[in-house]
């Protein structure tokens, strides 16, 4: 009989079944290629920020991106989001999505050419997600 499992992370193990199970479920009903993760990292002695996300079913979706405070205002997030869009590009996602929220980076994404798509309200201090979206074709 299945039963539930909690998890505080992801185990390393099981880290792919659930993309895996939803591609091939894609594949089945629309033959859509497979999700496909990616990640980048600026490392010195450690890593110092980085970007990771998925592409899928041609879109680029950006889900974390974070900078070491040391390193930060020295054009890294700009690069490391240029990066992400060339790995979009080669795989054919037509789009790039990003969720920030009002006390993140908005202005930041908005210099980078995303515009605000949606406003999803109702967050704890009142706070704002901000989904954005750019053409990458």
């Amino acid at each position: 009989m299945p039963s539930l499992q909690h998890y505080d992370s992801i185990p390393p193990e099981y880290e792919g079944i659930l993309f895996q199970g939803i591609s091939n479920y894609a594949f089945q009903k629309k033959s859509l290629p497979p999700i496909r993760p990616f990640s980048i990292f600026i490392q010195d002695k450690k890593i110092l920020g980085g970007v990771s996300g998925v592409t899928f079913y041609g879109s680029l979706y950006i889900d974390s991106l974070w900078i070491d405070e040391s390193i930060r205002r020295q054009g890294w997030g700009s690069k490391l989001i240029r990066e992400a869009e060339k790995i979009g590009r080669d795989r054919k996602a037509r789009f790039a999505t990003v969720n920030t929220m009002d006390w993140e980076g908005l202005p930041f994404y908005q210099k980078l050419g995303y515009s605000i798509e949606f406003v999803r309200e109702g967050y704890d201090e009142n706070s704002k997600m901000y989904l954005l979206r750019k053409n990458l074709s």
